[in-house]
């Protein structure tokens, strides 16, 4: 199993900035799974299991307790999901397999979700927002980067295809 997954995000700078360690994938609230036929591409929408030692200024004074972000998966294959009912708790496993390609796993009591993808990941629409424990999804966030703060102060409902699939 990988260690530390951060190691493969390409862009680790969108986490990095906030966190002096990206905390691991374990028990992170899952949100959403969008599934993109262009690329394949699979992104899995999360709340990180702990809040960055090094928030923006903002979040600190909006009293935001959660960090999301977006993981973006290409060349996806291999699909396999069973029981989606959002939000889930879950352990996200990646497991190296040949010619730089990883095995990902969502595990919890409520849902499975496994395929295969590229070992390189994307990180995108990195936000805060004070948290209402595992309930409503419809809460403000704040975005740490300029665009997405200006075009969103909630997360769009599952047809905005850009929000999901653009980053």
């Amino acid at each position: 199993m990988i260690q530390n997954w951060a190691d493969l995000i390409h862009n680790g700078d969108k986490l990095g900035e906030f966190f002096t360690s990206i905390p691991p994938l374990e028990q992170v609230l899952l949100r959403s799974v969008h599934f993109s036929r262009f690329g394949p591409t699979v992104i899995l929408r999360l709340d990180l299991p702990r809040f960055p030692d090094r928030p923006l200024p903002e979040w600190v004074e909006r009293g935001c307790d959660r960090l999301q972000c977006h993981v973006r998966f290409l060349a996806v294959d291999n699909v396999s999901m069973r029981r989606w009912e959002p939000p889930v708790v879950a352990d996200v496993q990646l497991t190296p397999l040949e010619r730089r390609r990883i095995k990902v796993r969502v595990a919890s009591d409520q849902t499975s979700l496994e395929f295969t993808s590229s070992d390189s990941l994307t990180v995108g629409r990195v936000s805060a927002f004070r948290s209402p424990g595992c309930g409503p999804d419809r809460v403000r966030h704040y975005y740490a980067g300029k665009m997405d703060s200006r075009k969103y102060e909630c997360v769009p409902n599952a047809e905005a295809a850009t929000y999901y699939e653009q980053f």
